[in-house]
């Protein structure tokens, strides 16, 4: 290429890398378009696009011009370690690079360079600002080609013109593939948010709800989720003091694992256990968490607490059995014999007939306390069961009369 005559064609060739930049979309068309370009202005015979990969550890080939048939499978499936290169520091720096005898040059030490023998080889970094995003690599296979200065620069000039519309690809296609992450992180979170068992909730700090999910929506029984968020939070507390003492913990250490009683649509309450954390939202404070309900646990934990009473009453009143039953046969027994001795005074035997009922009677009781605590106890646990209602539950004193 002559610097005097070649110029118009420099010309062109700038305008029709230009308009194939701005008229072409894909990254790939527009790099092969370009290798046709430069091959026209150059005379190359063979030109291969590559860009870096996301590491800037290798060049990953992108598109080609005249690449031989029995290359192409090689070529295009080949990484260039960037390491591996001697050119590396030129390059990659921003400068042209090139070889009338690359069979010999130190510089050119990639196995692909042996593998398919050319005599020159050229290299554009594809520059943008004061980073390489990629090169095209250019191919004379018998010609010894050499490079003017004014060349040098007209082809260092294509490489800043593709190098921006590489860095621009690249920087676009990053945007999209975090898009399209953050779209799919968006839909597996919307997924387990619908499909969890516990009611999930968050909302800001004057109490408005700002998103529940469906298991929230159906253990507070309201009839869908907009019903719900009218609500105002503190509205679901049976005591709005709850809400208040968690606010506090909250502001405090920024998390909670907190017991309160709410309020279901009807009316009816419900024990929730609730994992909450505060976190910042758009620059403003919001509280999300997870809601369990527990009030058929709570209602467990009391029947067993009242159970477990239950039992002590009833192992008291059999020890109460046991010790007071010995002395009061003691008592029956002597009253029995003094009343024996007594035959003839009526009125002081009316009277040991009145004590030996009374005795009588409270080993009544006595023996009633020890039948019923052999028994098993079961439900009853909002008030005393019968079998330990001794007054209650044992038998008629009987008649005074029938003693004698």
């Amino acid at each position: 290429m002559n610097a005097t005559s070649q110029r118009p064609g420099e010309a062109q060739t700038l305008l029709a890398i230009a308009a194939t930049l701005a008229g072409v979309h894909d990254l790939t068309e527009a790099l092969r378009q370009t290798c046709r370009h430069v091959a026209r202005l150059t005379g190359a015979e063979t030109i291969s696009a590559y860009i870096l990969d996301p590491g800037r550890t290798a060049l990953v080939p992108v598109a080609a011009y005249r690449v031989p048939k029995e290359a192409v499978p090689v070529l295009a499936g080949q990484l260039l370690p960037i390491d591996a290169q001697g050119f590396r520091d030129s390059v990659f720096a921003g400068e042209v690079a090139w070889s009338d005898d690359v069979q010999h040059d130190p510089r050119f030490t990639s196995p692909l360079f042996r593998r398919f023998p050319h005599r020159s080889g050229l290299i554009i970094p594809l520059r943008a600002g004061d980073r390489v995003a990629g090169a095209f690599y250019l191919v004379w296979w018998h010609e010894p080609r050499r490079f003017e200065p004014a060349e040098i620069a007209t082809l260092q000039a294509i490489g800043q013109q593709v190098g921006l519309l590489v860095r621009s690809s690249l920087l676009l296609r990053e945007a999209d593939t975090r898009r399209t992450e953050a779209e799919a992180a968006e839909a597996r979170y919307r997924s387990l948010l619908e499909r969890v068992p516990a009611g999930v909730w968050r909302t800001s700090t004057t109490g408005r709800i700002l998103e529940v999910n469906p298991a929230l929506v159906q253990l507070l029984g309201y009839p869908d989720r907009a019903a719900l968020q009218a609500r105002n939070a503190a509205d679901l507390y049976v005591d709005v003091a709850d809400r208040e003492r968690l606010r506090q913990t909250l502001a405090r250490d920024g998390v909670a694992d907190y017991t309160a009683q709410l309020r279901r649509a009807d009316g009816t309450p419900l024990w929730a256990r609730m994992w909450v954390r505060a976190t910042s939202e758009d620059g403003q404070l919001v509280y999300e968490g997870v809601l369990e309900d527990i009030t058929d646990r709570r209602r467990a934990e009391a029947a067993e607490r009242q159970a477990e009473t239950l039992r002590y009453v009833a192992h008291l009143a059999n020890a109460a059995a046991h010790e007071i039953n010995n002395p009061l046969a003691v008592i029956t027994g002597r009253l029995e014999l003094v009343r024996r001795r007594l035959a003839g005074h009526d009125e002081t035997l009316a009277k040991m007939d009145a004590a030996l009922v009374a005795a009588r009677r409270i080993a009544d009781i006595i023996a009633h306390m020890g039948r019923i605590t052999r028994l098993e106890l079961h439900g009853q646990t909002s008030n005393v069961p019968p079998m330990l209602d001794i007054p209650g539950s044992s038998p008629p004193a009987p008649d005074p009369s029938e003693s004698r």
